[in-house]
């Protein structure tokens, strides 16, 4: 029984670029072709197809059928146990990947104006949380690294502490993109938000001179700088706050 790439491609749900496309790679070639010079095909052409959409189906890269198929003695429960590993892991991979980009949702949340730069930032810091936490582990006391990430906290309260924590950080770059300047009022504001939640964060280990040192020496592999010209704004931003604040101490004293 001969079929015409056409009438083949229908009887078995594919296409004939499809065809052409498996045809190219070697992975089925047409048996002959017809007086017209199209492509005809048989039924071992047939079960052949069926044999490419199967392992495509399960998730085989074209490479691997090609190599599946040449293989004179074929152990496919072998074949098979070790894509069905793949597939599990890939499975993980994508349950962690939406997980990851449910919780920025949940943290950027009806607000229009969040700067892509910074929500990469946020999938990136969820994606490498682990690494972040052992690498701190080993630097900073174990209390630190708790109130840094949270550990006691319920997912809600977490979420809506990095919200705030990243609605602050926003609104700051946004500033700094509309040139406002650091010892603006309307910056100050902000800026003496997300130092207080840093603090609250970091407590007495804030101030601490080896605690800096950690800070300053984070791998950036695990935790990608701002852009320096922010980063610059923010340090500006806090210095002034702070000097506001030492300023304000001393009058109260006197």
């Amino acid at each position: 029984m001969y079929y015409t790439i056409g009438t083949f491609a229908k009887l078995t749900s594919t296409t004939v670029r499809t065809l052409h496309f498996y045809d190219q790679k070697g992975l089925l070639k047409p048996s002959g072709y017809n007086e017209q010079g199209h492509r005809t095909y048989t039924d071992d052409d047939l079960f052949r197809l069926h044999q490419i959409l199967t392992l495509k189906y399960l998730d085989y890269s074209l490479d691997q059928i090609g190599k599946y198929l040449e293989q004179d003695s074929k152990d496919f429960k072998t074949s098979l146990e070790r894509q069905y590993e793949l597939l599990m892991e890939k499975q993980e991979h994508i349950q962690r990947v939406v997980a990851s980009v449910e919780r920025v949702k949940a943290i950027v949340k009806d607000n229009d104006t969040m700067d892509p730069a910074l929500i990469m930032l946020l999938i990136h810091s969820i994606q490498h949380e682990e690494a972040q936490k052992q690498w701190f582990s080993a630097r900073v006391p174990g209390a630190v690294v708790e109130s840094v990430f949270m550990s006691e906290s319920s997912v809600e309260e977490r979420i809506r502490v990095e919200r705030e924590f990243t609605l602050e950080l926003n609104d700051l770059m946004v500033m700094s993109k509309q040139g406002l300047p650091p010892e603006h009022p309307l910056v100050q504001e902000h800026a003496f938000t997300l130092f207080m939640m840093i603090e609250r964060m970091l407590g007495q280990e804030l101030w601490n001179s080896e605690t800096g040192k950690v800070l300053e020496e984070m791998d950036p592999q695990l935790f990608p700088n701002l852009e320096q010209d922010f980063k610059n704004y923010l340090i500006e931003a806090f210095g002034h706050m702070l000097i506001r604040q030492w300023g304000e101490k001393e009058k109260e004293k006197e």
